[in-house]
């Protein structure tokens, strides 16, 4: 396969704006599939996960490949949904082009900017489809006027002949030559109507300035003669979509196959191959020496992990984006990010769940390998005689947080086993164990994509789930010293306990720890028997006085006590160690601290306010703000983690979806007093309303 003819598509849009009926489309009219699949059917090559077809929604990205002119044209259909935007950056990353998917009723609206954003971030080449041109109050030119705001401002190439459910074709704006579709979306010219000729003519001309001003040769040409050929218009217009400087924009009803054709065409003439992608800079991870892949089958093998599905019956299936060199089954391969040797074993080119076996993948074609051992999403892999580590996938940080547990306490180990194959499909899902809460915390994109994790966990393990907020990691410390005198005695017949000890406990500057001190001279206490006052005093840290969370910062001191000759015992002292600690804490002014965090906020300008009045109501204290380009301002706060587990959910209800955020720990902090009562009432009643004694 020459690399030139492969074309790399990733398709992005917002949720329901029809990406995957539009992939399908597409597939059907190249012959890769025999019959045009519905995604509210349940029937398309794209959506074929069970939780896809519940929600009829894209959970992950799916892939099929069709041929079209001679080339190859790999889709990737990427989700809509926020929550899964992580297979989205992976599908960049395999793709050297994408279409911009934009219902042509709703328009320009949140997933489409976001989408916009992502693309723009990386200059990918772009061009935009107006979908859904059958559709009641579709409006092809109210959406490309929609994106007058965008930089850099999309270009209409075709105009639609017709509208609503009297969308019937389209007119090539470039050759001035109107096209019907067969049932499979395959084009056939048919005479202009002549009452689109005039706006044809005034459409036509944003179309040959964006062409003229690629070149200073052709805009002097254009100045000068006020035309340019056709073949002269193809030519700068790939120029210009290659250097991110113009975005076309097309229109198609997907379920009508209309305008598929043209699209298609679109494809192969104006996206970029992936010889056309810039080099890309690799590093040996053995010499850390930088070399520069020129994406060329003659050059070494280099391939990039993009996506990773798992399944109890089918296994693990890596699929890649082959940069440099050339894939085949067999070969003895290096994981180059983990520096483990690997075999590619069956190796196939995509169909959505299917893999259809292929001899060898060259550079530019993505494939799908099985059964790779130590592979994840974002690794290498390289020949082993001649290693190279490509730059990793960039993925957004999770926002959203649950305590996960097993419906069934016997279920726990299946639980979390369970949770750490789904962690290693994906990149955007991590689980945690808090040592304060002593809680799984699993970390995602949001809560659909928690609940998607939890059905799929049934699914595919047989183990149940559920999610809960997670409890924040408080600590306790103290305000002032105390000292306190404790004596544990027990006599029952026979042998009796004896322990007796003094202590002095004080604050220490935050951070510190426990610090402990043996202050005894002489034998007070035998040397033998002053560990285990430490002991427990070590438990009574662990458990604290007010909430059950762990004691930090103190520094205590055994400065005196007892012993007796028959009853003194290890049990005795550890006790009367945690009963001085308990009452010399509770004697120093015990505080609640909570963990406060570092919290930055990208949100539109017309909502900043907003967000600020949610922060301040949970607490935060806002440290300044700044613009972040495109309407957007970056809004930076310290805020109580128990005030961020709902911010997800709140700044997406304040922003519709535009906002966004990272936060990290800072410190810890005294909670205020108010809100502290309402936390130790909280645990108290948990425990039933029981004082220790």
């Amino acid at each position: 396969m020459d690399p030139d003819k492969i074309r790399n598509v990733a398709l992005l849009g917002h949720s329901h704006d029809g990406k995957t009926s539009l992939a399908e489309a597409m597939l059907y009219a190249g012959g890769t599939v025999d019959r045009l699949g519905r995604p509210d059917a349940g029937n398309t090559t794209f959506d074929f996960e069970p939780e896809e077809i519940k929600r009829k929604i894209s959970i992950g990205t799916a892939i099929a490949h069709l041929t079209w002119r001679e080339h190859k044209i790999n889709l990737l259909d990427t989700p809509g949904f926020q929550d899964f935007t992580g297979d989205v950056c992976g599908a960049l990353r395999a793709a050297e082009g994408a279409l911009l998917v934009v219902g042509a009723s709703t328009g320009v609206i949140v997933g489409t900017e976001l989408a916009w954003q992502q693309l723009r971030a990386r200059n990918l080449p772009t061009l935009v489809v107006v979908n859904k041109m059958d559709k009641e109050n579709a409006d092809y030119w109210k959406t490309v006027d929609a994106f007058k705001e965008f930089s850099p401002r999309p270009v209409a190439i075709q105009a639609p002949i017709g509208h609503e459910a009297e969308f019937t074709g389209v007119v090539d704006l470039l050759t001035r030559k109107a096209y019907a579709f067969d049932q499979q979306g395959r084009p056939k010219e048919v005479s202009l109507p002549k009452d689109l000729a005039a706006e044809v003519e005034s459409r036509r001309s944003p179309l040959v300035e964006a062409a003229a001003e690629t070149d200073d040769a052709l805009l002097e040409k254009y100045l000068e003669s006020g035309e340019l050929s056709d073949a002269e218009i193809t030519g700068a217009l790939a120029k210009g979509v290659a250097a991110g400087t113009i975005v076309p924009v097309l229109c198609a009803a997907a379920v009508k196959s209309t305008g598929i054709g043209t699209l298609l065409d679109a494809i192969v003439a104006l996206l970029p191959s992936p010889k056309q992608a810039a080099p890309v800079e690799a590093v040996n991870p053995r010499t850390e020496q930088a070399e520069t892949l020129t994406r060329e089958p003659a050059g070494p093998l280099g391939a990039i992990v993009f996506k990773t599905t798992a399944d109890p019956f089918v296994g693990r299936i890596s699929y890649v984006k082959v940069v440099s060199g050339v894939l085949t089954p067999g070969t003895q391969l290096l994981n180059a990010a983990k520096d483990q040797p690997e075999r590619a074993g069956t190796i196939g080119f995509p169909k959505g769940k299917a893999l259809e076996p292929a001899t060898e993948v060259v550079a530019g074609d993505i494939a799908g390998i099985s059964k790779l051992q130590v592979t994840a999403t974002g690794d290498t892999l390289a020949s082993r005689d001649h290693p190279l580590r490509l730059p990793p996938i960039e993925y957004p940080e999770q926002t959203y947080s649950a305590a996960v547990s097993a419906k069934n306490k016997a279920d726990e180990e299946k639980v979390n086993a369970a949770l750490v194959k789904l962690v290693d499909e994906d990149p955007t899902l991590t689980l945690e164990h808090e040592p304060i809460t002593k809680e799984s915390i699993v970390h995602g994109m949001g809560d659909i994509h928690l609940d998607v994790v939890l059905e799929k966990m049934k699914r595919k393990y047989g183990v149940e789930g559920s999610l809960a907020v997670p409890r924040v990691p408080y600590q306790e410390t103290i305000t002032s010293s105390a000292k306190a005198e404790k004596k544990y005695k027990k006599q029952s017949g026979g042998a009796g306990l004896y322990g007796h000890c003094v202590i002095d406990i004080a604050p220490v500057p935050r951070g510190t720890g426990f610090i402990w001190e043996d202050k005894i001279f002489g034998g007070s206490i035998p040397q033998n028997f002053r560990p285990s006052v430490e002991r427990g005093v070590r438990e009574t840290m662990e458990q604290g006085v007010l909430t059950g969370n762990p004691l930090v910062d103190i520094k205590v001191r055994l400065l005196d006590g007892s012993t007796h000759a028959v009853d003194g015992k290890d049990i005795a002292f550890k006790l009367a160690g945690a009963m001085a600690m308990r009452q010399a804490v509770m004697e120093a002014k015990p505080v609640l601290l909570e963990p406060i965090m570092d919290v930055e906020v990208l949100v539109p300008e017309r909502n900043m306010g907003d967000v600020i009045s949610d922060l301040n109501g949970k607490r935060g204290k806002i440290a300044g703000m700044e613009p972040s380009g495109d309407h957007m301002e970056k809004v930076k706060a310290q805020v109580p983690l128990s005030s961020m587990y709902r911010f997800p959910i709140d700044l997406r209800s304040i922003t519709q979806g535009r906002g966004r955020y990272t936060m990290r720990f800072s410190h810890y902090e005294e909670v205020p007093a108010h809100a502290a009562q309402t936390v130790i009432a909280a645990y108290q009643k948990s425990k039933g309303g029981e004082e220790e004694e």
